[in-house]
């Protein structure tokens, strides 16, 4: 009962898209009918600027922390907080307020991990990073330490949170599949992190 307590509160909490909250009442507009049609940080950044993906991953990340402050407080263990995070993850992508048609999860997902096990989840991160930062893609380094967090707790004996992350694993494989396809043939949008900063503290490059 826990846990199933646990996965409806994440499935609530999850059903708010923050990308169509800002599209809304800030901007006027819906991000499902312009760029990608992904209602998530990306998209939002990519078609009305930074600052509105920046507002969209705000809000996506404070309903995570609430979701997961929510089950800790009410029942103190880490496997709620992680039954917690796949009904966040499923309420993110599947969400029953916008027909079952939602974001990738990512952010959702990176803050189950640091809520769950943040000394492991910290260091697969920044691998993470490193990964992105060397492929210059947004699609791998999430499947890697989402799949990577399930392996190590499956190494650690903590069969459930590993076969957890696992499920998780595969719901994000199936809303990244398009830009897995993209990236195996070569056509994936590469991001270039460092150029990034670099341009934007005024480094000549």
């Amino acid at each position: 009962m826990i846990h199933f307590s646990s996965f409806i509160i994440g499935y609530i909490l999850g059903n708010f898209l923050f990308a169509l909250i800002v599209g809304k009442y800030f901007l006027h507009a819906d991000p499902t009918k312009n760029g990608s049609g992904n209602p998530g940080t990306a998209n939002m950044g990519a078609v009305f600027g930074k600052k509105w993906g920046i507002l969209t991953l705000i809000g996506d990340a404070v309903k995570s922390i609430l979701a997961l402050t929510i089950t800790w407080l009410l029942f103190k263990s880490q496997l709620a907080m992680a039954y917690c995070g796949l009904g966040l993850m499923l309420g993110h992508c599947y969400p029953v307020t916008n027909h079952f048609k939602g974001g990738k999860g990512v952010a959702v997902i990176g803050i189950t991990m640091l809520a769950v096990d943040f000394k492991m989840a910290l260091i697969i991160l920044l691998i993470a990073l490193v990964l992105t930062i060397i492929m210059k893609n947004l699609t791998i380094p999430p499947l890697f330490f989402t799949y990577c967090f399930g392996v190590v707790s499956l190494s650690l004996g903590k069969t459930n949170r590993g076969l957890i992350f696992w499920v998780i694993g595969i719901i994000m494989t199936i809303r990244f599949w398009k830009d897995i396809i993209d990236f195996v043939q070569g056509k994936g949008k590469k991001v270039d992190i460092l150029f990034s900063i670099k341009k934007k503290i005024g480094i000549k490059i």
